[in-house]
């Protein structure tokens, strides 16, 4: 009886830990929600999902014709699912002086001349031939620095991850960005226009 008590209480122990690692919601919630419910989710919960999000898209990309991707990409013969990063995501003010400039989609000639111009660096290797354009006619992305990813904003976490996908996709080129909200996907790339779900952008931060 000793034994099988200890046996008993182990097995408790064991899944009492089990669970105080599960994230509190499914990854499938967490895209279809609103991304500030990431917030009150422990950094525990979010890397959580970051590590489950990159594994589904594994096992996905091993079989392209999945009916529901969560990095859905158009060809000729309709979308294919492709893998999520594959290098550790890192995002940084230094990897950003590298990025290629963005412009807001439409912006007049005479307000793109009156702005200021940012310093020249020369871009990273792999993103030497992307140049993104943010479409917000929709939804904007926000430029308030986050003390919880490191002082960046969600707009330069944005920049980060989409040149990253790209570049990892072989997508080249002039790429409209879009913010699409509670999207069941992450990211999707649809004729030269990239989707990014902003609750994607927030659990990539919480991995560096």
């Amino acid at each position: 009886m000793t034994w099988l008590a200890l046996f008993a209480c182990g097995l408790w122990a064991c899944e009492e830990g089990v669970s105080t690692f599960s994230p509190s919601l499914s990854l499938e919630e967490a895209l279809v929600s609103p991304a500030e419910m990431l917030e009150y989710e422990s950094p525990a919960t979010r890397q959580a999902l970051w590590e489950e999000l990159l594994h589904q898209a594994r096992e996905q990309a091993q079989n392209p014709s999945h009916m529901l991707p969560l990095f859905p990409l158009s060809s000729p013969s309709g979308f294919v699912a492709k893998e999520g990063l594959v290098e550790p995501f890192h995002c940084s003010k230094e990897v950003l002086a590298m990025a290629p400039k963005e412009a807001p989609l439409g912006l007049l000639e005479e307000e793109a001349d009156s702005k200021e111009e940012a310093p020249e660096f020369a871009p990273k290797e792999e993103w030497a031939e992307l140049s993104l354009k943010m479409d917000e006619r929709r939804e904007s992305w926000s430029d308030t620095p986050r003390e919880e990813w490191r002082g960046l904003s969600e707009r330069e976490v944005m920049r980060c991850l989409a040149l990253s996908l790209l570049a990892q996709w072989q997508v080249k080129g002039e790429i409209s960005v879009q913010r699409v909200t509670r999207s069941p996907y992450a990211a999707a790339y649809v004729e030269g226009s990239l989707r990014l779900n902003p609750a994607f952008v927030s659990l990539a931060a919480a991995a560096f």
